[in-house]
């Protein structure tokens, strides 16, 4: 194993940011591989706020950046050629084949750079070194490039994940955990000082970007959670240490860095992989293991699926028997979501990122210090909010207005509607009225999957928001009756406007909607997702107030029905909503 180098005995160099810039602009030609390179597409970078990743056809070269953040320190070149020797040792084990070793950067005598050959770490020649090429003056990790499409992120998105499947993710995380070391120096990182030391250096990170992605009153709110927390549950924290719990965690086990591929024989099951492990601060890969199962979980509820992040942090359960990690996972999924959008924000500091990276990063952000703020809401008696009413009486309106006022999730009947067709939301679909992706079937299944989104949610204490038509009794009815399980209370929020004003709305609106869906090349917000997601047309109006189904108080007694006039201005009808829901 490569002997480690310490950043206080490092040398920096100067110009690095300035260097660094020029070595890539070359190193994005075809001639700069150690192969040839005849075919296929031209070499590109992805940027990060600690790498730059060029990607070819078959390979993968990442380079780190000669940065000093705190938590990692890539600033001397003996530091990165330290760290990508790691990389490789580190990730192998769990992504086996698949990273390949560490290739030097080399200048020639007339200032070009280029790729030397690939060194199996150990073997890696020093910095300042001289070949046939040139001087040896940078290193980067190389790897095979696998299929965007095999992320978990990507087949998310494309609807092809199941509860099966992140089973089978679980098992694969349950056995690296059970595999994976643990002894007394590993153990220390589970103690209450490295613990308050992670959130301190987050919140002291996170300070700079008070007022652009996150906002003070969310910012003090977090700070006040996690005191809370650590001295509520210390007793919890240091039996997690006795227990074995801390281990050399993956650190960074997000959507993006989990494969799924083919088996390598008909016998076999698909392989699982998990890259991109840390290997440059060991503070954040040894962890209590609680605190990576977090790290899936909120990305799963980032992407608005808590049915799968249940599902996986049940079977994770199951196979280790760790049931006290349940206590544990709204803190560690709170910090999680911390650390991506101090992740994020920091794009915004980087030169070497495009603006419109970085207006997507500032949005990143800005969702995910909403959602580290949710999981401190957690409740024994969380609210289940429908927003329902005929079309165009406004209810998605109402339903962003109450999600940005309370910060609960938001699942839209639109947006799943889209997402189980495998349909772009901004995309209008001209459909009669119970046809198409409307027809009863269709409905039936948006509605169960809108319960098992919000029944997730219930289950793990966070209140939740759904906006729907909700015409139907038994569609309000199944789901109230289900959230009462969880401790829930039920409310019907049924919008209501006269009809010359909602056919009105719904004009504007599905013009608004062509001309964007034509206009726009970008997705909307998570908030925004909603109201751009829905079809509903002047000429679907009166077919669809035919088969509204009025709340019967009698038989719906799980539900509290408020009627909302939304005809008065935005602030006046909310105003008279968290009355009445105060009530």
């Amino acid at each position: 194993m490569p002997r480690p180098i310490h950043a206080a005995h490092a040398k920096h160099e100067p110009n690095t940011d300035q260097t660094f810039t020029r070595m890539l602009h070359a190193l994005i030609k075809r001639q700069a591989f150690p192969f040839a390179y005849e075919y296929g597409e031209d070499p590109y970078i992805i940027q990060t706020h600690a790498s730059a990743v060029i990607l070819t056809p078959s390979y993968v070269y990442k380079l780190k950046k000669p940065r000093n953040f705190g938590f990692f320190d890539y600033s001397t070149v003996a530091l990165r050629r330290h760290f990508c020797q790691m990389e490789v040792i580190l990730n192998d084990p769990l992504a086996p084949d698949i990273y390949l070793g560490v290739a030097p950067v080399i200048e020639s005598s007339s200032g070009s750079f280029s790729f030397g050959h690939t060194y199996p770490p150990g073997n890696v020649p020093l910095p300042g070194g001289f070949d046939e090429a040139g001087t040896l003056v940078d290193y980067a990790v190389v790897m095979r490039r696998l299929p965007e499409s095999a992320t978990l992120h990507a087949l998310l998105h494309a609807g092809n994940v199941s509860p099966d499947l992140m089973s089978e993710i679980a098992q694969t995380v349950a056995h690296f955990h059970t595999q994976t070391q643990t002894n007394d120096h590993v153990a220390s990182f589970g103690s209450m000082d490295v613990i308050r030391r992670n959130w301190d250096e987050n919140f002291q990170q996170m300070r700079h970007y008070i007022g652009h992605t996150i906002q003070k009153d969310t910012y003090t709110a977090l700070q006040r959670y996690v005191h809370q927390f650590l001295k509520q549950h210390e007793t919890l924290f240091q039996q997690r240490i006795i227990h074995d719990h801390i281990r050399d965690c993956h650190g960074d086990l997000r959507l993006q860095h989990v494969y799924v591929l083919p088996a390598l024989d008909s016998a076999a099951k698909q392989r699982i992989l998990l890259l991109d492990r840390i290997e440059f601060n060991e503070r954040l890969r040894y962890s209590d293991v609680a605190s990576e199962v977090a790290f899936l979980c909120m990305e799963l509820d980032f992407a608005q699926r808590p049915d799968l992040s249940q599902a996986f942090l049940t079977h994770y359960i199951e196979e280790t028997g760790d049931r006290s990690l349940a206590t544990l996972l709204p803190f560690y999924s709170c910090y999680r979501a911390c650390v991506r959008g101090k992740v994020a924000s920091l794009l915004l500091d980087d030169p070497e990122v495009t603006k419109a990276q970085q207006e997507q990063a500032k949005q990143e952000a800005i969702d995910m210090f909403m959602l580290a703020l949710r999981y401190t809401h957690a409740s024994q008696h969380p609210l289940l909010i429908m927003v329902g009413g005929v079309m165009g009486t406004g209810k998605s309106t109402i339903a962003r207005e109450l999600q940005r006022e309370y910060h609960y999730p938001l699942l839209s009947t639109d947006s799943i509607r889209k997402e189980l067709a495998r349909l772009q939301p901004l995309q209008p679909q001209i459909e009669q009225f119970g046809a198409g992706i409307y027809d009863p079937a269709w409905t039936r299944k948006t509605y169960a999957a809108l319960n098992d989104r919000a029944q997730a949610y219930l289950q793990q204490g966070y209140s939740v928001i759904l906006d729907g038509t909700f015409a139907s009794r038994a569609d309000r009815q199944k789901i109230a009756h289900e959230a009462a399980q969880h401790g829930a209370t039920a409310l019907f929020i049924e919008c209501v406007a006269p009809r010359e004003i909602t056919l009105q709305r719904l004009a504007q609106r599905w013009q608004t909607r062509v001309a964007t869906s034509v206009a726009t090349h970008e997705g909307p917000s998570i908030a925004d997702m909603a109201s751009m997601a829905s079809d509903g047309r002047p000429e679907l109006y009166d077919a669809q107030i035919a088969h509204w189904e009025a709340c019967d108080p009698g038989q719906e007694l799980e539900i509290r029905h408020i009627v909302l006039p939304t005809i008065a201005a935005s602030q006046e009808t909310m105003a008279t909503l968290q009355h009445d829901i105060l009530q």
